[in-house]
């Protein structure tokens, strides 16, 4: 799997592996904090990879159907859970064009049909860690 690297502005952390704020692209972003924040002040412009976890075992039809107007982007369900939208660029494995990141193994599957399918995909959590 390979990260997305950004830079982003650090806001503020709850602590190490616990929930921090980031802007990055102009979106507001809570991840898990895998890069020290707690030692940053904020406004810090830093570098980050950002490592997307899909959620195990998605409704195959809820992700297909999750993205009808064709978007590409991250909406915050909770916490730093999110609905990642975007396009399947490959399969066997899958990845999927987010925008900001791609995401990896969100389900699987052979079928090229599915390549240029756009599907939302439900992130259980976005870690960030230094490059």
């Amino acid at each position: 799997m390979t990260p997305s690297v950004v830079t982003a502005t650090f806001l503020c952390t709850e602590g190490d592996y616990l929930e921090a704020i980031i802007e990055a692209d102009g979106q507001r972003l809570h991840v898990m904090d895998e890069f020290g924040g707690a030692q940053l002040a904020a406004g810090t412009q830093i570098r980050l990879e950002l490592w997307p976890q899909a959620s195990e075992g998605g409704d195959w039809d809820a992700m297909f159907t999750a993205n009808p107007g064709r978007e590409k982007g991250l909406r915050r369900l909770d916490g730093w859970r999110y609905l990642a939208l975007g396009v399947v660029t490959q399969v066997d494995p899958v990845i999927c064009d987010c925008g900001l990141l791609q995401v990896e193994d969100a389900f699987h599957t052979r079928d090229v049909r599915c390549v240029g399918a756009y599907v939302g995909v439900t992130l259980s959590r976005l870690d960030a860690c230094l490059p």
